[in-house]
């Protein structure tokens, strides 16, 4: 049974007082000192959906955190940008590392000078099913050292500022944003950008088994045009690890699961636009369908259909209205 969502909740402020940053946070237990000379700023985005968190933190000078993860959770940081040096529970953090904490850790977080991190918060529970779905990995063991997860810089940077950009939407963009569908679609992406790092233990299945799940993809999406399934939740429906979903999409439809899912999204936004129900909006239709960046969705529909999803809706209420003159 799939757990209901609360309402979301957000924070958003900027700080002069150190003490005053760490007591902001909600569902956090932390504790800041500021380490280098000057007046102490700092700013803290974040935005809460039951135990999923997405925020954004920047200080400056630098600072030394202790404290915990929320119960139950882990922590993730990936830096935006750092003058100094980060250090996690006492070791240096190279470019590209993934800064990993889970709540029987200390966060033993240390920035020697200004800098910005995109942090997000995820229950054990929901890593344990998506590492078991989509890795093939058993559990990740909350008893053991957290791990270090190590990507090239230039990844690690794109990955913090879809997460940036995705924040960004969330705290400035239309109230649709907060339909429970459209919520899950927002923790779905959270979890690609994040547990997408994870390497996998999976071994690959042979080309005829390939083909089948080719098939037993190719007919789900037939029957949820409307309603197309997550990367997770396709794994789960075709009992197949992710690389063997990509691999098998990719042999039987010339592009990957995620391409696909893209372009029928954008198909039945297309439907909904040329059909548009009574009082809908743009906005609600991209929403809908699992777009929460708009620019983005806008570009993707132009380059799909060769205009922008508002043209096209606008040629459809003129249809209407010329239609019932």
């Amino acid at each position: 049974m799939v757990r209901p969502l609360p309402p979301p909740q957000i924070v958003e402020n900027r700080f002069d007082d150190i003490d005053a940053l760490a007591a902001s946070a909600l569902a956090w237990d932390q504790h800041y000192e500021q380490i280098g000379r000057g007046r102490f700023e700092g700013r803290l985005t974040q935005f809460l959906m039951g135990d999923v968190q997405l925020g954004r933190e920047s200080w400056s000078p630098g600072v030394l955190q202790r404290g915990c993860a929320p119960a139950g959770t882990w922590v993730f940081g990936l830096p935006l940008f750092a003058e100094g040096s980060l250090h996690i529970r006492r070791r240096p953090a190279p470019p590209g590392q993934l800064l990993v904490a889970t709540s029987r850790d200390d966060v033993g977080f240390t920035a020697t000078g200004p800098s910005a991190l995109m942090i997000v918060v995820l229950p054990t529970q929901s890593i344990d099913h998506w590492v078991q779905v989509r890795r093939g990995i058993e559990r990740l063991d909350v008893d053991l050292p957290s791990p270090r997860w190590q990507v090239p810089a230039t990844e690690m940077a794109r990955r913090a500022e879809t997460l940036s950009g995705l924040l960004e939407v969330l705290t400035t963009e239309s109230d649709d944003l907060f339909g429970e569908r459209s919520l899950r679609n927002v923790e779905s992406q959270i979890f690609e950008v994040i547990l997408g790092m994870i390497p996998s233990a999976e071994v690959i299945e042979p080309l005829h088994s390939r083909a089948r799940i080719a098939r037993a993809v190719l007919s789900l999406l037939r029957e949820r045009l409307n309603d197309p399934p997550s990367i997770t939740e396709l794994c789960v429906l075709v009992g197949a690890r992710e690389r063997t979903l990509y691999l098998s999409c990719l042999e039987a439809f010339g592009r990957p699961p995620a391409t696909l899912l893209a372009e029928l999204r954008l198909n039945a936004a297309h439907r909904s636009l040329l059909h548009p129900e009574k009082d809908i909006s743009v906005t609600a239709v991209a929403v809908r369908y699992g777009f929460t960046h708009f620019g983005r969705f806008a570009a993707a529909y132009r380059h799909q259909f060769g205009e922008l999803p508002s043209v096209t809706f606008a040629k459809t209420r003129g249809s209407r209205a010329g239609t019932r003159e």
